[in-house]
């Protein structure tokens, strides 16, 4: 007999994505990313994603081109009540297949009607039929099931297009089949690590971590910059998790050798996550005062849960009277320098850290644009200030011309001075 494990395959996923809306541009198609993560972290490799209108042909026919080259097809979208939610039928004609009543989900849904004091139309039970060769998954948060054909060696499942029915289905239901599946036909694994890192643009990155020629065979590094922070993607292919792992562990290490100054966390930590533990652990406490991101600082900052034993307040400062009033900004440092200048940076860090009484005061004005700008001062210009008991400084910074990535930008360079200065 041969070696079971040469007939293994790489285990690879497609999306299909189905919906007017979706293809009009009237939703972000968010459920893709969930799944793709999902999958992903699971160890299966990613063929494709697609998105279909509402129409059985073009349903149809990519169902049939998407089978071709993966193991597991996942769909979302038109298995609602409504006239326009086709997919049920579609996949019934694609498997030759009629639909049947399928009786616990008639109890969920009678349940989950009665819970809500609801009356039940036959529109609604419709939602309880599912073609007879399939399974159905249950969906603990909304009423449409998800439906599960294991057809030729493959997974085709269908779900609801609502994100959190979608994520319920995937996760309780369909992970611990797609992971047994995956165990006893994959002869390969693939899987990923991202590491964040701030303080340094994307091209100087990689030229600190050098060439691929240096890297682990089997291994890939992705660079994906977004704004203040590039993220590093390593990604391994081996026959086991174990092997896999090893081979991510490799390159983290030259990673770290190289550029670990730069770096911050890893897959879903944040900067602001980062900066908050450092100032819990060392009993340090911060207030901020901002203009041009009018508030965005303080919401990046009050996203970790528990930040309100560093964080006391902020204020935001968008005029100039309000600068004087609230932050005692001098009002010939406004008339000699203007309101987006070092000194009045740093006039709003000391007053608010003074007013809020704090052992660090950070501080933002700029011009986000797109009017405002002049000569010496163009659109992009923002000047973030740091003052504690020992010092207070600005940093001049030079954004782009886009009002919002230049208000994103200046408060994450505003969290990265504070992991600089707590560091």
């Amino acid at each position: 007999m041969g070696n079971p494990s040469l007939f293994k395959i790489i285990m690879k996923y497609s999306i299909l994505t189905i919906g007017d809306e979706i293809c009009i541009g009237q939703i972000i198609n968010g459920n893709a990313a969930e799944i793709a993560s999902v999958m992903t972290s699971i160890g299966y490799s990613s063929y494709m994603h697609s998105i279909v209108p509402d129409d059985r042909e073009l349903i149809t026919d990519e169902i049939k081109r998407l089978l071709l080259k993966s193991e597991v097809l996942i769909m979302t979208g038109g298995l609602g009540p409504t006239h326009d939610d086709i997919t049920k039928s579609v996949l019934c004609d694609f498997f030759e297949d009629d639909l049947v009543l399928h009786q616990d989900t008639l109890q969920h849904l009678q349940k989950w009607f009665k819970s809500r004091n609801r009356n039940m139309s036959e529109m609604n039970k419709a939602q309880a039929l599912i073609p007879s060769k399939s399974t159905a998954l249950r969906n603990r948060v909304g009423t449409a099931p998800g439906i599960l054909f294991s057809h030729d060696g493959k997974y085709i499942l269908a779900m609801p297009g609502v994100p959190a029915e979608m994520k319920d289905i995937l996760v309780n239901e369909f992970v611990p089949l797609a992971i047994k599946f995956f165990n006893e036909n994959s002869g390969n694994v693939q899987i990923y690590r991202t590491i964040k890192t701030s303080g340094i643009f994307e091209s100087d990155l990689a030229e600190l971590i050098g060439s691929p020629d240096s890297f682990p065979d089997g291994v890939k590094l992705a660079f994906l910059p977004s704004a203040g922070t590039v993220r590093l993607r390593i990604g391994a292919n081996a026959g086991s998790k174990s092997e896999a792992e090893k081979l991510i562990d490799e390159m983290n290490q030259l990673i770290i050798d190289k550029a670990g100054q730069y770096i911050f966390g890893y897959d879903n930590d944040s900067l602001q996550q980062f900066v908050g533990h450092i100032l819990r652990t060392k009993s340090k406490s911060l207030a901020v005062a901002e203009s041009c991101t009018g508030g965005l600082l303080g919401a990046l900052i009050t996203e970790v849960p528990g930040s309100s034993e560093y964080f006391t307040g902020g204020v935001i400062s968008y005029s100039n009277e309000m600068k004087m009033k609230l932050l005692n900004v001098d009002k010939s440092t406004l008339e000699t320098f203007g309101a987006v200048s070092e000194q009045t940076a740093c006039e709003m860090a000391l007053g608010v850290r003074m007013k809020c009484n704090t052992d660090i005061g950070i501080s933002i004005t700029g011009v986000a644009g797109p009017d405002g700008g002049t000569e010496n001062k163009p659109v992009g210009t923002v000047f973030i200030a740091y003052s504690d008991e020992e010092k207070t400084y600005a940093v001049k910074c030079h954004f782009g011309k886009d009002r919002n990535m230049n208000r994103e930008r200046a408060a994450v360079k505003a969290l990265e001075i504070l992991r600089k200065e707590l560091s």
